[in-house]
């Protein structure tokens, strides 16, 4: 039987990946503000901070690979995003005496991605993880190349919340669906691995007919309800009610609509609600 140990300590493979440029992968811990100094003199920087077994590193903003936001707050919630995700980095400095060190991932990403950018194919099934959602899209990381999968590329039902399908640090796999090398550019989608439940949903709903769904959004234009995976319906307003997402509702169904979008088979169920049949909880 392997032997427990309750401490290991941590700081010969610190020394390594200083010495040997070799990748580390520690869990994000927390996001500070630190005054670190650079070639044009000392500046406060937001960091990324990996811990492990008492030991602290700091991966600044320039070496984390993540985009700046439009302001401080902004980019403050970006690197939040990777709280609690193990991260590939290198060391590239140690302050011993206050006993941490600096590291970079973009360097790690680097070296990971330029074994990795040979090997994929538009087509491939790889495995990826969710790093972060920016916007109507989830950036992922296969083997140091990060890719886009966009919202419309997660269901062939309507997303509303992102995080409430994927959650960042989530591993999954995905289709690789375009490819650009020189511009380093990957689009995934997970759809393309999830069977259509299109045209086969005109034979299980019909014009007139009334069912049951669950309200996945509201928005301006209307609401949108659940019936199965990939298949939604898109409500007018209540005249007098105003439905929550998670709740289940009664509607009948006005019209069915069929297309082709991007080349799959395509439609959606718009009707008119009847009744609020239960409330979601909380």
């Amino acid at each position: 039987m392997e032997k427990k140990e309750f401490f290991t300590n941590v700081w010969p493979e610190v020394y390594a990946s200083r010495q040997n440029r070799s990748a580390l992968k520690w869990p994000v811990i927390g996001v500070e503000e630190h005054a670190l100094r650079f070639r044009d003199g000392e500046e406060k920087v937001l960091c990324l901070v990996v811990g492990k077994e008492r030991v602290k590193g700091l991966i600044p903003l320039q070496e984390s690979g993540v985009d700046p936001g439009p302001g401080k707050a902004a980019t403050r919630s970006r690197l939040l995003g990777l709280l609690g995700q193990e991260l590939d980095f290198v060391v590239t400095n140690i302050d011993l005496n206050n006993e941490w060190f600096l590291a970079s991932r973009k360097a790690a990403l680097e070296r990971l991605s330029s074994r990795t950018w040979p090997e994929l194919k538009e087509g491939d099934v790889k495995t990826c993880i969710a790093r972060r959602v920016h916007g109507k899209a989830v950036v992922v990381e296969i083997g140091g190349v990060e890719g886009i999968l966009p919202a419309s590329e997660i269901s062939y039902g309507w997303v509303d919340e992102i995080v409430d399908v994927i959650q960042p640090g989530e591993s999954f796999d995905v289709k690789i669906k375009e490819l650009d090398r020189e511009k380093q550019r990957l689009i995934v989608s997970i759809k393309d691995l999830i069977p259509n439940p299109w045209p086969d949903a005109t034979r299980r709903y019909a014009k007139n007919a009334f069912y049951r769904g669950v309200v996945t959004g509201v928005t301006n234009f209307g609401i949108f309800v659940a019936l199965e995976p990939g298949v939604n319906a898109l409500l007018r307003h209540f005249r007098s009610e105003v439905p929550r997402k998670g709740d289940e509702v009664a509607f009948v169904v006005d019209r069915i609509d069929t297309k082709v979008d991007s080349g799959r088979p395509a439609g959606r169920i718009r009707g008119t609600p009847i009744r609020v049949l239960r409330r979601a909880v909380g």
